[in-house]
């Protein structure tokens, strides 16, 4: 049996990478290349709820499962999001450990959480399967994580854990938000992680993180994080493009025409 994202990240780290370009054929390229999951960036780029929905459905097809980061999370949304196939929901910029609590009830059916059953999706198999079995699977399924990207948090980081399967750093925010844009090894941002990592190890709780290259990725790596998000589809597309264009015009440029 394919083991599922969640008993992956308990393996070994694992690489994803933010989708920007709401197309199935972006989900294609992704999965085929081999990543581990894709987020769906509903936050920072300019993604509708019905693109969303293409992409998870993509993402369902193509074997390669689905995050979707939200701005905020929506109980209606989260379910439809869900049910349309996306392994979990990313929430930005916690602070308190009421917010975890709320993400993590909404995307948990009762006694766990509030989320209200709907069965005419493709994990219920359209209403085939017993609702038992249904919302126990969907409860062992879906991943909740949380991004951790500013300075201040107003509560026990170990209270902020309880219900995520995934702690998510935030560099860029994170790093600006100390008023040290671009230096995540600035001291006072490195103390700060140190905590963070220090609670989700007495918690067991996974740790994740962007990193815009693969040193980056080594870095987190050695540090124990699991749940990587490498670079960025526009990203990709750019640094491609940019090394064609680059290796074209050093091999090509002196050659005359016919020659």
């Amino acid at each position: 049996m394919k083991m599922d994202l969640k008993q992956r990240l308990e393996l070994k780290p694992c690489i994803g990478t933010f989708l920007k370009i709401p197309r199935p054929e972006i989900v294609d390229v992704l999965a085929l290349a081999g990543f581990d999951f894709i987020i769906c960036d509903m936050e920072h780029a300019q993604i509708s709820e019905e693109e969303a929905r293409s992409v998870i459905r993509a993402g369902v097809n193509a074997g390669i499962p689905v995050v979707v980061r939200l701005p905020e999370p929506v109980q209606g949304l989260v379910n439809r999001l869900l049910e349309a196939g996306a392994v979990g929901i990313q929430m930005p910029r916690l602070r308190k450990a009421s917010e975890t609590k709320e993400l993590y009830s909404m995307m948990h059916f009762p006694p766990l959480g509030t989320r209200s059953v709907g069965v005419a999706n493709i994990f219920a198999n359209y209403g085939s399967v017993t609702i038992k079995d249904y919302l126990d699977s969907e409860n062992a399924r879906v991943l909740t994580v949380g991004q951790f990207e500013t300075k201040a948090i107003d509560d026990c980081i170990e209270n902020m854990f309880d219900g995520l399967d995934v702690a998510f750093i935030g560099p860029t925010d994170l790093a600006v938000d100390f008023g040290v844009p671009g230096n995540i090894h600035d001291p006072n941002v490195q103390r700060h992680l140190a905590e963070i990592e220090k609670a989700a190890n007495k918690t067991g709780t996974i740790m994740g993180a962007f990193a815009g290259n693969l040193e980056q990725a080594k870095y987190y790596i050695e540090r124990g994080y699991r749940f990587l998000a490498v670079s960025g589809d526009i990203s990709l597309v750019a640094a491609g493009a940019n090394s064609l264009v680059k290796a074209f015009r050093e091999n090509f440029d002196g050659l005359s025409i016919g020659k």
